[in-house]
């Protein structure tokens, strides 16, 4: 029985005196973080809604970059039923950003990104329309990961 505390102890304390730590964890106090301004422009009230609470925006006059973006939706319907009525309908959101330089005002970079979600039509148009806004609130996080992730490796060229 002394044996096993005693063993667990001792691995505890080799992991916890190795130096071990998670790499994901790991920030670096000499890279400064990206100050970024975003511009959202043409878009619905829940595509900015999303996305101001997704991205971390800065003053204008403090940021070293400045993204305008613009948000285009769409639905289409995907399944149609024999009877014609439509069954499920597909939502894709496309946002369209320019990357600048805040100092010089240059482009940087100029690109899009998609986002998709299906939603089935329900019984109720309430429930329905509750599921559409979810689906739109899908697409629109999806496309805004892929923005965000493809302007940090521009910026960090």
């Amino acid at each position: 029985m002394y044996r096993k505390e005693f063993c667990i102890i001792l691995i505890c304390l080799i992991f916890t005196s190795c130096g071990f730590t998670p790499s994901l964890k790991i920030k670096e106090l000499n890279q400064a973080e990206t100050k970024i301004h975003y511009q959202i422009e043409n878009s619905s009230y829940i595509a900015r809604n999303n996305l101001r609470t997704f991205l971390k925006n800065t003053d204008q006059n403090e940021a070293q970059y400045i993204i305008n973006i613009n948000v285009i939706e769409s639905e289409s319907a995907v399944n149609i039923g024999t009877d014609g009525s439509v069954i499920e309908y597909k939502i894709e959101v496309l946002i369209k950003y320019e990357i600048i330089e805040n100092k010089s005002g240059n482009l940087i970079h100029a690109s899009q990104s998609r986002g998709f979600s299906n939603y089935d039509v329900t019984s109720s148009e309430y429930s329905t329309e509750l599921v559409k806004q979810e689906a739109i609130k899908i697409a629109i996080n999806q496309a805004a990961q892929l923005m965000k992730i493809m302007t940090q490796s521009k910026i960090s060229k």
